[in-house]
């Protein structure tokens, strides 16, 4: 893989070693090149923050890509194992002259390839959006464009200028100031899905031009409206514990909703208050009546018991 005339020829390559998981050093062609331009590349030299922040930036991109082109919806925590090690990326070597990364797949090449594919959309929908940036490309999700944004946000004049992206023996695409202006200009279409939430339900606007309440769940507070027929069943279900459905409109970011407009709302009756003689009669337990109660088998040897309770917490056999 070639780079451009303006890198120094005589360059000195050092080979990072790295191991795979059967413990041999990683060696081979590169499938891709990261070259970083800039003052902060002056002298053959990366800072490890910048570093860390390019390949993170790339390999988030590419899972988040994957998850779209295998039809995953983007939801908070872990994305799926298989799409992870799918496009999983190593590093495996560093040219100086202006800072260019070699990287390479970590596993073997897959019969669907979707490593490959991932790549292809991300290029295609940078330089999509250089052509057009009213048009949101393919597989393109909020959570895509966040990260693009965050990569093209590290671009200054005083820092890393650009940052060149490099497969096949040729440049694909390039993150500079332009793309950063031009994916600030890329407008996120509105995200709706059908969304259930459980939570309390507070702060209700009964008002014919209102019909609004708030359900506070353990990841946040989310607000709602509703229609006219549901104003009796959220009235009633004020201070109380719901199950609520609808039509959620999302953040940005695809994972925040923004607004649920409510279909369905149902009172948890298990949530109730409820007294400690009312708790004890649906558990159908009863007042002791004496300390021997609480006894149980004699144990007939208690050293034996000791040093079973001893190794359980130990993990001792």
């Amino acid at each position: 893989m070639s780079l451009p005339a303006d890198a120094d020829p005589a360059r000195k390559r050092w080979e990072v070693g790295l191991l795979s998981s059967s413990g041999d050093t990683v060696s081979g062609e590169a499938d891709l090149v990261l070259r970083a331009v800039g003052p902060a590349t002056e002298g053959g030299r990366l800072a490890l923050s910048e570093l860390a922040r390019l390949a993170g930036g790339l390999q988030a991109s590419l899972e988040r890509i994957a998850l779209s082109i295998s039809g995953g919806a983007a939801r908070p925590g872990r994305r799926p194992r298989e799409i992870v090690d799918a496009v999983r990326l190593d590093f495996v070597g560093f040219r100086a002259g202006s800072a260019a990364l070699d990287i390479a797949r970590t596993g073997q090449r897959s019969l669907d390839d979707l490593l490959n594919s991932a790549l292809d959309v991300l290029e295609e929908g940078i330089n999509g959006i250089l052509r057009d940036p009213l048009t949101t490309p393919p597989h393109f999700t909020p959570q895509v464009l966040n990260g693009i944004r965050d990569l093209a946000g590290g671009i200054s004049p005083t820092g890393v200028t650009r940052i060149e992206f490099w497969r096949a023996g040729g440049k694909r695409f390039t993150i500079d100031e332009e793309l950063q202006a031009a994916v600030r200009s890329v407008q996120f279409e509105p995200v709706q899905q059908t969304v259930t939430v459980v939570g309390r339900l507070h702060m209700g606007d009964f008002s014919p031009a209102g019909l609004r309440c708030r359900i506070d769940t353990y990841a946040g507070s989310v607000l709602c409206d509703f229609p006219q027929d549901l104003r009796d069943a959220v009235l009633d279900a004020m201070d109380q514990m719901v199950m609520a459905e609808g039509t959620g409109e999302f953040e940005p970011n695809g994972t925040s909703v923004h607004v649920l407009h409510l279909t369905r709302l149902e009172a948890l009756s298990s949530a109730k208050p409820s007294s400690l003689d009312g708790l004890a009669r649906q558990q159908q337990v009863e007042p002791l009546s004496s300390l021997d109660e609480l006894g149980g088998a004699p144990i007939e040897d208690f050293d034996e018991f000791l040093d079973a309770v001893r190794s359980a917490r130990t993990g001792d056999e």
